[in-house]
Protein backbone atom coordinates (compact mmCIF):
# COMPACT_ATOMS: atom_id res chain seq x y z
CA UNK A 1 0.00 0.00 0.00
CA UNK A 2 1.52 3.21 -1.29
CA UNK A 3 1.48 6.17 1.19
CA UNK A 4 -0.96 9.02 -0.36
CA UNK A 5 -1.56 11.28 2.36
CA UNK A 6 0.61 14.55 2.06
CA UNK A 7 0.35 16.07 5.97
CA UNK A 8 0.02 19.38 7.11
CA UNK A 9 3.26 20.27 9.45
CA UNK A 10 1.41 19.16 12.85
CA UNK A 11 0.58 16.15 11.90
CA UNK A 12 3.51 15.29 10.27
CA UNK A 13 5.42 16.12 13.72
CA UNK A 14 3.21 14.50 15.74
CA UNK A 15 4.02 11.17 13.63
CA UNK A 16 7.30 11.94 13.74
CA UNK A 17 6.61 11.91 17.84
CA UNK A 18 5.38 9.06 17.57
CA UNK A 19 7.61 6.95 16.23
CA UNK A 20 10.13 8.55 18.50
CA UNK A 21 8.35 7.39 21.80
CA UNK A 22 7.24 3.90 20.16
CA UNK A 23 11.06 3.23 19.40
CA UNK A 24 11.50 4.45 23.20
CA UNK A 25 9.11 1.70 24.54
CA UNK A 26 5.54 3.08 25.06
CA UNK A 27 2.64 2.43 23.52
CA UNK A 28 1.76 5.56 21.79
CA UNK A 29 -2.28 6.42 20.65
CA UNK A 30 -2.39 9.86 18.40
CA UNK A 31 -5.66 12.03 18.52
CA UNK A 32 -7.35 10.63 21.49
CA UNK A 33 -10.44 12.60 21.89
CA UNK A 34 -11.06 13.96 25.77
CA UNK A 35 -15.03 14.37 26.21
CA UNK A 36 -16.27 15.99 29.49
CA UNK A 37 -20.63 14.81 29.92
CA UNK A 38 -20.64 14.10 26.20
CA UNK A 39 -19.25 17.19 25.33
CA UNK A 40 -16.10 17.31 22.59
CA UNK A 41 -13.33 19.73 24.86
CA UNK A 42 -10.31 18.67 22.78
CA UNK A 43 -7.96 15.95 21.29
CA UNK A 44 -5.09 14.89 22.89
CA UNK A 45 -1.91 14.60 19.99
CA UNK A 46 -0.18 11.73 22.02
CA UNK A 47 -1.42 9.69 24.51
CA UNK A 48 1.59 7.62 25.91
CA UNK A 49 1.68 4.30 28.62
CA UNK A 50 4.39 2.69 30.00
CA UNK A 51 4.96 0.01 32.37
CA UNK A 52 7.72 1.44 34.85
CA UNK A 53 7.61 -1.78 37.40
CA UNK A 54 5.30 -4.73 38.24
CA UNK A 55 3.14 -1.73 40.39
CA UNK A 56 4.24 1.21 38.58
CA UNK A 57 2.74 2.77 35.32
CA UNK A 58 2.85 6.04 33.63
CA UNK A 59 0.01 8.03 31.75
CA UNK A 60 1.30 11.29 29.61
CA UNK A 61 -0.30 13.07 27.60
CA UNK A 62 1.92 15.62 24.58
CA UNK A 63 0.53 18.68 23.20
CA UNK A 64 2.17 19.37 19.75
CA UNK A 65 3.15 22.78 18.00
CA UNK A 66 4.93 22.73 15.13
CA UNK A 67 4.53 26.61 14.15
CA UNK A 68 6.39 29.31 13.55
CA UNK A 69 4.47 31.33 16.54
CA UNK A 70 3.66 28.80 19.15
CA UNK A 71 3.02 30.42 21.78
CA UNK A 72 4.67 27.98 24.11
CA UNK A 73 3.47 29.60 27.61
CA UNK A 74 0.07 29.78 26.62
CA UNK A 75 0.05 25.47 25.64
CA UNK A 76 1.74 24.94 28.90
CA UNK A 77 -0.89 26.62 30.66
CA UNK A 78 -3.11 24.67 28.57
CA UNK A 79 -1.55 20.93 28.62
CA UNK A 80 -1.04 21.61 32.93
CA UNK A 81 -4.80 21.95 32.80
CA UNK A 82 -6.05 18.90 30.60
CA UNK A 83 -3.06 16.63 32.46
CA UNK A 84 -5.23 17.37 35.42
CA UNK A 85 -8.50 17.25 34.27
CA UNK A 86 -7.42 13.78 32.48
CA UNK A 87 -5.64 12.45 35.91
CA UNK A 88 -2.77 11.62 34.03
CA UNK A 89 0.77 10.94 35.46
CA UNK A 90 2.45 13.73 33.34
CA UNK A 91 2.34 16.39 30.53
CA UNK A 92 4.63 17.40 27.86
CA UNK A 93 4.69 19.92 25.30
CA UNK A 94 6.50 19.80 22.04
CA UNK A 95 7.13 23.17 20.48
CA UNK A 96 9.25 25.29 18.03
CA UNK A 97 10.28 27.67 20.50
CA UNK A 98 13.89 27.29 21.29
CA UNK A 99 13.63 30.28 24.70
CA UNK A 100 14.93 28.96 27.80
CA UNK A 101 12.80 30.66 29.99
CA UNK A 102 9.66 28.39 28.21
CA UNK A 103 11.31 25.10 29.80
CA UNK A 104 12.39 27.06 33.12
CA UNK A 105 8.31 27.85 33.21
CA UNK A 106 7.06 23.96 32.29
CA UNK A 107 9.75 22.89 34.90
CA UNK A 108 7.82 24.79 37.10
CA UNK A 109 4.18 23.84 35.86
CA UNK A 110 5.62 19.94 36.08
CA UNK A 111 5.45 20.18 32.13
CA UNK A 112 8.23 18.78 30.19
CA UNK A 113 9.42 20.85 27.08
CA UNK A 114 10.49 19.18 24.39
CA UNK A 115 12.11 22.52 22.46
CA UNK A 116 12.86 23.30 18.65
CA UNK A 117 16.39 22.12 19.24
CA UNK A 118 14.92 18.45 19.80
CA UNK A 119 11.98 18.79 17.05
CA UNK A 120 14.96 20.02 14.94
CA UNK A 121 17.19 17.02 15.41
CA UNK A 122 14.28 14.59 15.86
CA UNK A 123 13.02 15.37 11.89
CA UNK A 124 16.58 14.99 10.67
CA UNK A 125 16.73 11.56 12.50
CA UNK A 126 13.02 10.62 11.41
CA UNK A 127 11.71 7.62 10.14
CA UNK A 128 8.01 7.29 9.52
CA UNK A 129 8.45 3.13 9.67
CA UNK A 130 7.51 2.54 6.16
CA UNK A 131 5.64 -0.78 8.03
CA UNK A 132 3.62 1.26 9.60
CA UNK A 133 0.49 2.86 8.56
CA UNK A 134 -0.05 7.11 9.64
CA UNK A 135 -3.13 7.32 11.28
CA UNK A 136 -4.73 9.45 8.27
CA UNK A 137 -3.84 6.08 6.39
CA UNK A 138 -5.82 3.94 8.69
CA UNK A 139 -8.78 6.04 8.95
CA UNK A 140 -8.87 6.29 4.96
CA UNK A 141 -8.82 2.33 5.23
CA UNK A 142 -11.66 1.95 7.58
CA UNK A 143 -13.79 4.64 5.18
CA UNK A 144 -12.88 2.68 2.11
CA UNK A 145 -15.94 0.40 3.21
CA UNK A 146 -18.62 2.57 1.57
CA UNK A 147 -21.15 1.10 4.02
CA UNK A 148 -19.31 1.60 7.33
CA UNK A 149 -21.42 4.64 8.65
CA UNK A 150 -25.06 2.30 7.75
CA UNK A 151 -23.42 -0.57 9.19
CA UNK A 152 -22.66 0.04 12.97
CA UNK A 153 -21.15 3.35 12.53
CA UNK A 154 -17.52 1.96 12.31
CA UNK A 155 -15.86 5.33 12.39
CA UNK A 156 -17.64 6.25 15.29
CA UNK A 157 -17.52 3.24 17.29
CA UNK A 158 -13.37 3.60 16.84
CA UNK A 159 -13.30 6.98 17.86
CA UNK A 160 -16.04 6.51 21.22
CA UNK A 161 -13.35 3.84 21.96
CA UNK A 162 -10.18 6.13 21.43
CA UNK A 163 -11.80 8.41 23.61
CA UNK A 164 -12.83 5.89 26.92
CA UNK A 165 -8.50 5.94 27.23
CA UNK A 166 -8.98 9.48 28.16
CA UNK A 167 -11.45 9.06 31.13
CA UNK A 168 -9.64 6.76 32.83
CA UNK A 169 -8.57 3.11 32.41
CA UNK A 170 -11.04 1.01 34.25
CA UNK A 171 -13.34 -1.76 33.72
CA UNK A 172 -16.00 0.32 32.48
CA UNK A 173 -14.05 1.32 29.70
CA UNK A 174 -12.82 -2.51 29.88
CA UNK A 175 -16.41 -3.19 29.23
CA UNK A 176 -17.33 -0.47 26.46
CA UNK A 177 -14.27 -2.15 24.45
CA UNK A 178 -15.41 -5.59 24.90
CA UNK A 179 -18.64 -4.76 23.49
CA UNK A 180 -17.17 -2.77 20.37
CA UNK A 181 -14.74 -5.32 19.83
CA UNK A 182 -17.39 -8.05 19.73
CA UNK A 183 -18.90 -6.48 16.64
CA UNK A 184 -15.84 -5.89 14.72
CA UNK A 185 -15.24 -9.69 15.57
CA UNK A 186 -18.48 -10.59 13.95
CA UNK A 187 -18.19 -8.36 10.97
CA UNK A 188 -14.54 -10.46 9.72
CA UNK A 189 -17.09 -13.09 10.36
CA UNK A 190 -20.07 -11.70 8.48
CA UNK A 191 -18.07 -9.71 5.73
CA UNK A 192 -15.14 -11.96 4.20
CA UNK A 193 -14.80 -9.04 1.59
CA UNK A 194 -14.16 -6.40 4.61
CA UNK A 195 -12.44 -9.18 6.82
CA UNK A 196 -8.94 -7.42 7.32
CA UNK A 197 -10.26 -4.35 8.23
CA UNK A 198 -12.45 -5.50 11.00
CA UNK A 199 -9.55 -7.13 12.55
CA UNK A 200 -7.26 -4.67 12.31
CA UNK A 201 -9.99 -2.97 14.48
CA UNK A 202 -10.44 -6.04 16.22
CA UNK A 203 -6.69 -5.72 17.12
CA UNK A 204 -6.62 -2.36 18.05
CA UNK A 205 -9.43 -2.44 21.00
CA UNK A 206 -8.20 -5.85 21.98
CA UNK A 207 -4.75 -3.86 22.62
CA UNK A 208 -7.08 -0.87 24.77
CA UNK A 209 -8.24 -3.75 26.59
CA UNK A 210 -5.08 -5.81 27.35
CA UNK A 211 -3.40 -2.18 28.63
CA UNK A 212 -6.49 -1.53 31.02
CA UNK A 213 -6.01 -5.02 32.50
CA UNK A 214 -2.16 -4.12 33.18
CA UNK A 215 -2.99 -1.05 34.85
CA UNK A 216 -6.10 -2.67 36.72
CA UNK A 217 -3.41 -5.29 37.92
CA UNK A 218 -1.05 -2.92 39.19
CA UNK A 219 -3.06 -2.29 42.33
CA UNK A 220 -4.35 -5.78 43.31
CA UNK A 221 -0.92 -7.71 42.33
CA UNK A 222 -0.33 -9.22 45.92
CA UNK A 223 -3.57 -10.51 46.59
CA UNK A 224 -3.99 -13.85 46.75
CA UNK A 225 -5.08 -15.44 43.29
CA UNK A 226 -8.62 -16.10 43.91
CA UNK A 227 -9.33 -12.58 45.46
CA UNK A 228 -7.46 -11.36 41.77
CA UNK A 229 -10.05 -13.51 40.04
CA UNK A 230 -12.60 -12.06 41.99
CA UNK A 231 -12.16 -8.64 41.15
CA UNK A 232 -11.76 -8.85 37.50
CA UNK A 233 -14.95 -11.05 37.70
CA UNK A 234 -16.62 -8.34 39.57
CA UNK A 235 -15.18 -5.57 37.16
CA UNK A 236 -16.24 -7.73 33.93
CA UNK A 237 -19.75 -8.66 34.90
CA UNK A 238 -20.43 -5.62 36.97
CA UNK A 239 -18.14 -2.42 36.06
CA UNK A 240 -16.14 0.00 37.97
CA UNK A 241 -19.13 -0.04 41.05
CA UNK A 242 -18.72 -3.61 41.33
CA UNK A 243 -22.10 -6.01 42.38
CA UNK A 244 -23.09 -3.49 45.06
CA UNK A 245 -23.02 -0.73 42.98
CA UNK A 246 -25.05 -2.23 40.47
CA UNK A 247 -27.78 -3.26 42.98
CA UNK A 248 -27.89 -0.33 44.50
CA UNK A 249 -28.46 1.88 41.14
CA UNK A 250 -30.84 -0.96 39.89
CA UNK A 251 -33.28 -0.34 43.09
CA UNK A 252 -33.34 3.32 43.01
CA UNK A 253 -34.12 2.89 39.85
CA UNK A 254 -36.73 -0.09 39.84
CA UNK A 255 -38.30 2.29 43.23
CA UNK A 256 -38.92 4.76 40.89
CA UNK A 257 -40.42 2.79 38.47
CA UNK A 258 -42.78 1.03 41.34
CA UNK A 259 -43.57 4.24 42.71
CA UNK A 260 -44.49 6.09 39.37
CA UNK A 261 -45.55 3.75 36.43
CA UNK A 262 -48.92 1.94 36.16
CA UNK A 263 -48.03 -1.94 36.47
CA UNK A 264 -44.79 -0.21 38.42
CA UNK A 265 -44.40 -3.55 40.77
CA UNK A 266 -44.61 -5.62 37.72
CA UNK A 267 -42.29 -3.93 35.24
CA UNK A 268 -39.61 -3.33 37.70
CA UNK A 269 -39.52 -7.40 38.99
CA UNK A 270 -39.35 -8.18 34.82
CA UNK A 271 -36.55 -5.95 34.50
CA UNK A 272 -34.91 -7.36 37.94
CA UNK A 273 -35.09 -10.70 36.48
CA UNK A 274 -34.02 -9.71 32.65
CA UNK A 275 -31.00 -8.16 34.46
CA UNK A 276 -30.12 -11.24 36.55
CA UNK A 277 -30.44 -13.28 33.74
CA UNK A 278 -28.16 -11.26 31.20
CA UNK A 279 -25.45 -11.00 34.09
CA UNK A 280 -25.60 -15.05 34.42
CA UNK A 281 -24.80 -15.02 30.72
CA UNK A 282 -21.74 -12.75 31.19
CA UNK A 283 -18.87 -15.14 30.95
CA UNK A 284 -16.23 -13.05 33.27
CA UNK A 285 -14.74 -16.12 34.86
CA UNK A 286 -12.88 -17.23 31.48
CA UNK A 287 -11.23 -14.18 30.99
CA UNK A 288 -11.04 -12.97 34.65
CA UNK A 289 -9.00 -16.21 35.54
CA UNK A 290 -6.76 -15.68 32.48
CA UNK A 291 -5.61 -12.35 32.91
CA UNK A 292 -4.53 -12.76 36.60
CA UNK A 293 -1.97 -15.66 35.80
CA UNK A 294 1.21 -14.03 36.67
CA UNK A 295 2.82 -15.20 33.44
CA UNK A 296 0.11 -13.26 31.60
CA UNK A 297 -0.22 -10.16 33.80
CA UNK A 298 3.19 -9.97 32.84
CA UNK A 299 3.24 -10.12 29.57
CA UNK A 300 -0.29 -7.50 28.92
CA UNK A 301 1.78 -4.21 28.16
CA UNK A 302 3.65 -6.55 25.40
CA UNK A 303 0.99 -8.06 23.78
CA UNK A 304 -1.35 -4.59 24.31
CA UNK A 305 1.91 -3.51 21.98
CA UNK A 306 2.31 -5.63 19.68
CA UNK A 307 -1.70 -5.54 18.68
CA UNK A 308 -1.44 -1.82 17.85
CA UNK A 309 1.25 -2.67 15.82
CA UNK A 310 -0.70 -5.48 14.09
CA UNK A 311 -3.53 -2.98 13.54
CA UNK A 312 -1.37 -0.46 11.84
CA UNK A 313 0.25 -2.46 10.26
CA UNK A 314 1.29 -1.54 6.43
CA UNK A 315 1.06 -5.06 5.14
CA UNK A 316 -2.09 -6.61 7.17
CA UNK A 317 -0.76 -9.60 9.69
CA UNK A 318 -2.82 -12.11 10.66
CA UNK A 319 -3.27 -13.00 14.53
CA UNK A 320 -1.97 -16.55 13.08
CA UNK A 321 1.67 -15.21 13.00
CA UNK A 322 2.01 -13.08 16.13
CA UNK A 323 3.42 -14.34 19.03
CA UNK A 324 2.00 -17.20 21.58
CA UNK A 325 1.49 -14.16 24.00
CA UNK A 326 -0.95 -12.70 21.46
CA UNK A 327 -2.46 -15.53 19.92
CA UNK A 328 -3.17 -16.87 23.95
CA UNK A 329 -4.74 -13.70 24.84
CA UNK A 330 -7.08 -13.40 21.48
CA UNK A 331 -8.08 -16.81 22.22
CA UNK A 332 -9.32 -16.67 25.77
CA UNK A 333 -11.74 -13.36 24.27
CA UNK A 334 -13.06 -15.73 21.78
CA UNK A 335 -13.53 -18.50 24.94
CA UNK A 336 -15.16 -15.32 26.30
CA UNK A 337 -17.48 -14.47 23.56
CA UNK A 338 -18.58 -18.16 22.67
CA UNK A 339 -17.32 -18.42 19.63
CA UNK A 340 -15.32 -21.22 18.09
CA UNK A 341 -11.56 -21.20 18.31
CA UNK A 342 -11.45 -22.50 14.47
CA UNK A 343 -13.73 -20.46 13.12
CA UNK A 344 -11.40 -17.68 14.27
CA UNK A 345 -7.84 -19.22 13.55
Amino acid sequence: MKEVFKLDKGYHMEEALRNYFLQSGYYVARGVPFRYEGFDVTDIDLWLYSRISPVSREISIVDVKNKKTPQAFERIFWVRGLKIATQASSAIVATQDRRKEVKEFGRNLDVLVLDGAFLSRLQRLEDFRPCRLLQEEFTGLVESYELEKLDGGWLKRLAESKSLLSSGLSFDSCNEWLYHAQFFLEQSFAKPQQRDIALRCYYLLCSFIALASDYILREILFLELADRVNVFTNGFTFGSRGSKGMRQILDITMNLVEQHAERGKAIASEVRSSVRRSLAGVNSTVLAEYLVKNEVARSLFVVAKELEQMAMSRDFVHHSTAGVEVRSFLFCLIDFYGFERTKFA
